[in-house]
């Protein structure tokens, strides 16, 4: 091979890399697309203050609690808990604070405490006991429903939260909720910490190679128990921002966002056995699972509609992302096919 073939073969390869689509390009470029067919097919006021106020504390509700699945999902487990854990805060917030602002603080302090009980049973049982992490945080979410249940009681006293949790999770910035500039924050803190962080990498680490880890020191089951543990109390945050959206927090309160975390966090491209994610590509998930349901909500969509649809393209997207993380294996099994 001459010097100049060599020559062009690597100036090839440095525009390959250069043009790498990589998951959160792809899901980036969809919200993107999705967003102008908004504005433009779908609603003409799509960027009016008005929807987004009413859309992007929705958005950054699912953003949090989507972080948090994706610290698990990076531990190579999944946490099926988190529904239970949310509405738990709100009956804890309720109840705690008797509806009076002063007493919020302690609320949230009880509130704390119950997430960090929460994530290490989850931790400690799928770690410890070597327990499957699908089916221990669902028996714990179990658990958590029936004792909110009984906490709270058929009827509790208090149905409103206090007035100053109300006004500060209503509070917009130009039309962009609090809540969602509270997450995006939250989605860069975290891509810093996975990524930047000793801590994190070796979370990573002890989640992709756990063999490997384990022989070069890390103590990769202890960071996997921390992972539950800091994924519930980001469930919790986002409970208590949930609660105090609605203002009227009920054993519902966390049912909506269980399966659309995990397809937020797989739709960012990562993997459910575990190893890096990307947080800022799960901010990406969240957008695009959002502003797809409000779409079809506008559209007038009955509710058997909208999960035909929505269940149809997030096939899409996911088989997508599939491509992309894969695309070199597929590309070998075409080229051996046509051979």
């Amino acid at each position: 091979m001459s010097a100049a073939q060599i020559d062009t073969n690597e100036d090839r390869r440095r525009v390959t890399g250069a043009l790498r689509v990589t998951p959160t390009l792809l899901i980036s470029g969809v919200v993107l697309a999705l967003l102008v067919v908004s504005q433009l097919f779908v609603t003409g006021q799509f960027f009016a203050q008005s929807t987004l106020s009413t859309l992007t504390p929705l958005v950054g509700i699912l953003v949090l609690v989507a972080v948090g699945q994706a610290f698990v999902i990076s531990a190579g487990g999944i946490d099926l808990s988190l529904p239970s854990t949310m509405t738990l805060m709100g009956a804890i917030v309720l109840k705690q604070s008797e509806g009076q602002g002063d007493k919020l603080l302690g609320a949230i302090a009880v509130c704390a405490v119950a997430c960090v009980a929460i994530g290490l049973v989850n931790g400690l049982l799928v770690e410890r006991l070597r327990m499957s992490s699908l089916v221990v945080t669902l028996a714990v979410g179990q658990l958590v429903l029936g004792v909110t249940q009984v906490y709270r009681g058929a009827v509790p006293p208090v149905q409103q939260v206090p007035g100053n949790l109300a006004s500060w999770t209503t509070a917009d910035v130009g039309g962009l909720s609090i809540i969602l500039l509270a997450a995006v924050a939250l989605a860069a803190l975290a891509t810093f910490f996975l990524h930047r962080v000793v801590a994190g990498r070796r979370l990573v680490a002890g989640s992709t190679a756990e063999r490997a880890a384990t022989l070069t020191g890390i103590r990769a089951g202890r960071y996997r128990v921390a992972a539950y543990v800091l994924a519930a109390l980001v469930y919790g945050a986002g409970g208590i921002l949930a609660a105090g959206q609605t203002g009227t927090p009920d054993l519902t309160l966390g049912q909506p966002y269980l399966l659309t975390s995990v397809v937020a966090v797989v739709l960012g491209g990562a993997a459910l056995t575990g190893g890096r994610v990307s947080p800022v590509a799960t901010l990406m998930g969240a957008i695009f699972i959002e502003v797809l349901d409000f779409d079809l909500r506008v559209r007038g969509l009955s509710e058997g509609g909208r999960m035909i649809a929505q269940g149809v393209v997030l096939v899409g997207g996911l088989a997508l992302i599939h491509a992309v993380r894969h695309r070199a294996e597929l590309s070998r099994a075409l080229r051996r096919a046509g051979a």
